[in-house]
This record gives structure tokens, sequence and C-alpha cells, in this order.
């Protein structure tokens, strides 16, 4: 009996709630037929305002602000950079010729000086010493030979006498000769006109063959040299119109190449260009500089920046502005580009004068975008 009644109480309940799962789902169903009426509607309506708006000419509305530039063709220049210094073509090292100690310095760093001149000596005592018993040697002999040499003229004495008296004042004479150019080796001269850029000796230091003791730099004749990797040796030559810039003097000079060296250095596996450099206070043998070699040339090319370039596995692109139908839009066109400098490239193929290429607002376009200048 009480089985019964759960039954029946059970069914009473299935039959109560029944009809309200279907009222529910039958209002889920209306609900979804409304809100897709009223998609539908909004679509219309936005629709409509699009075409009302583009049939007044307000298409600025769904368009991207860009920047273009109208490319002109204009000349351009590629440069090989390369490191340089300024070299002075007479920075000569004055080496001691003879040993000894130093016994007088004449000048001192930032003196000009004229070839010849006598900087330092080295101390010559010992060889004015023995100058000077040669010296009285040599008197000796003198007389003697002038003596023999008249008596053999009146044919008195023998030709013996008179040979050995001429042999022993003519050795007399080298010895005395020879005495006199190495007390002038005492002498440390300078070979050039130029400078005092630097003494390396002091009074009472011992010095020899070999040993540096003064330098002197010719500043009236100074180079940049510069050292290029020999893949350009064949596009380098002598008189290459060149620019040399010096990053400590904020200053840029336009030059020619005036000596390019032929043969490779095997170490380092590069060639010298020289340019000479007109006279200037400012220029310092060692100085820093920066070469820049024209390798390439043309007086009429289509230069963009090369930032407004772009890359994707079809290749290099730009976006250029045309006019399509009334509306400007964005065109995406391949290029092929060619020298690159100084954040300029030089495009071989795909842009002609005339061409309107995107400069500013580009990264964010696709091809066909609808774009306001």
């Amino acid at each position: 009996m009480k089985k019964q009644h759960i039954a029946i109480l059970f069914l009473m309940l299935a039959a109560g709630c029944a009809p309200h799962k279907g009222n529910e789902l039958d209002a889920n169903k209306a609900k979804l037929a409304e809100l897709k009426k009223q998609d539908g509607d909004l679509r219309n309506k936005i629709q409509a305002l699009e075409d009302s708006i583009k049939a007044e000419g307000g298409n600025e509305a769904r368009t991207t602000k860009v920047g273009v530039q109208e490319i002109m063709p204009q000349p351009f220049r590629h440069y090989v950079e390369v490191q340089a210094s300024v070299y002075a073509q007479d920075n000569i090292n004055i080496n001691a010729e003879t040993p000894g100690v130093i016994k007088n310095i004449s000048v001192s760093e930032g003196d000009k000086v004229t070839k010849g001149e006598v900087l330092a000596t080295i101390d010559d005592a010992v060889i004015q010493q023995s100058i000077q018993e040669i010296q009285t040697n040599l008197e000796l002999a003198k007389t003697l030979y002038e003596k023999q040499k008249g008596l053999w003229e009146q044919k008195i004495g023998t030709e013996v006498q008179y040979l050995n008296a001429k042999s022993n004042y003519e050795a007399l004479e080298k010895r005395l000769s020879g005495m006199q150019q190495q007390a002038d080796m005492t002498k440390i001269k300078s070979p050039i006109d130029g400078t005092v850029d630097a003494v390396k000796i002091k009074v009472g230091e011992s010095v020899g063959p070999g040993v540096s003791t003064i330098q002197v730099v010719n500043a009236d004749q100074l180079k940049v040299r510069g050292y290029v990797a020999e893949a350009f040796i064949s596009d380098i030559h002598q008189g290459d119109s060149l620019r040399i810039n010096f990053p400590d003097l904020h200053k840029e000079i336009s030059s020619v190449a005036s000596y390019v060296s032929t043969a490779i250095d095997v170490v380092n596996r590069t060639f010298t260009v020289d340019v000479k450099l007109p006279q200037d206070a400012n220029y310092h043998p060692n100085m820093i500089a920066i070469m820049k070699i024209i390798d390439y040339s043309t007086s009429s090319a289509i230069v963009i920046p090369v930032n407004v370039v772009q890359n994707d596995p079809t290749g290099s692109f730009v976006f250029t502005a045309v006019n399509e139908n009334g509306v400007t839009i964005a065109c995406k066109t391949t290029v092929k580009v060619g020298k690159v400098y100084n954040g300029n490239a030089e495009i071989t193929d795909g842009l002609k004068a005339g061409d309107k290429i995107i400069t500013v607002g580009y990264d964010d376009l696709n091809n066909g975008d609808a774009i306001s200048l």
C-alpha cells in the first residue's frame, strides 16, 4: 500500500513539471528569434549609414591617415666606409749612431727645427783627444813629406824614402777624416724640417746605435691612410672621389685618393688608400678618421627611405598611394632593392618617377585599405 502511494506521488510530480519545461523552451526560442531580428535590423541600419556617408563623400570615417612622398629621380652614391688615421709622411724617430753618454740636449718638445740642425750631442771627449793626436802627427808627416818631395825632385835621396813619407802622410789624413766622421756621429741632427714631438733622452743617459732619442714630425705634409678589404680592390682607383670624416672634429671633407696600393697584405688581406690633407692646425698625426670611398654612383636613381621597405615570404614591398574609383587606397607594390647607404635604398625595379610611397602610417596597412593623406 505504501509503495502504491509513492508511485502515485511521483506521477503527480512528473505531470506538474512537464508543462513548465515546455514553456521555458518555447520562451527561449521566441527570445532568440527576437534577437536575430534585432541583429538583422541593426546590420541594415549600419549598412544604410555607411552607404549614406559614402554617397555624401564621407569616406574619411573609414580611412587611415598616412604620410606620402612623391618619388623624383635623384643622384645616388654608395660608399665603402673604413677606419683610417692621420699619418705624417715625415714622422721620424732619430736614433743614436754611436754609443756614448748624452752631454747636451738643445731642443724641447714643440720646438721648430730645420734639416741638419743639431738637437743633442753625445760626449766625444775621447774622440776629440784622438783627433788632436792625429793632427799633431799629421803636421809632422806633412813636413817630412814636403821635404822628402823637394829632395826627390832634386834627385837627392831614394825613391823609397819619398814614397814612405808620402804614404805616411796620406794614411794620417785618412785616419783624421775617419775620426772627424766619428765625431760628427756624436751630434744628433734633424733629418727634416719639422717640430720636435718627443724628447726621449736625458742628459747623462747612455745611448747606442738603434736607440730612439728624439722624434721630429713635419705636420705640413699629413695624409689619411685607410686599409680596405681586398674585395673592393677592383672598385677603387687612384683619383676616385671620397670623403673623410673626423669624428673628434665633427668635420667631413671631400677629397680624392692620392695613392692606392697594388699589393694585398698577406696577413689582414687589405690594401692601403692614402689621401693628402690640406694644411690645418686641427689635424694631428694618429688622429682617428673614417674614410668613405665611392664604389657605386649614378646620376639618376629611384631612392626611398630604407625603413619603408618591408619583407614577407614573397619578397620586398612598399605601400604606395593610388586613386581607384575616386578613392585613395594603399597598394602593396613589390620592389627590387639595389644598394643601400645612409638610410636610403636604391630601387632598381617596381617604382617609377611620380609614384607616391607611404612613409608614415604604413605599419598597420593592408593591400586595398582606404587612406587619407
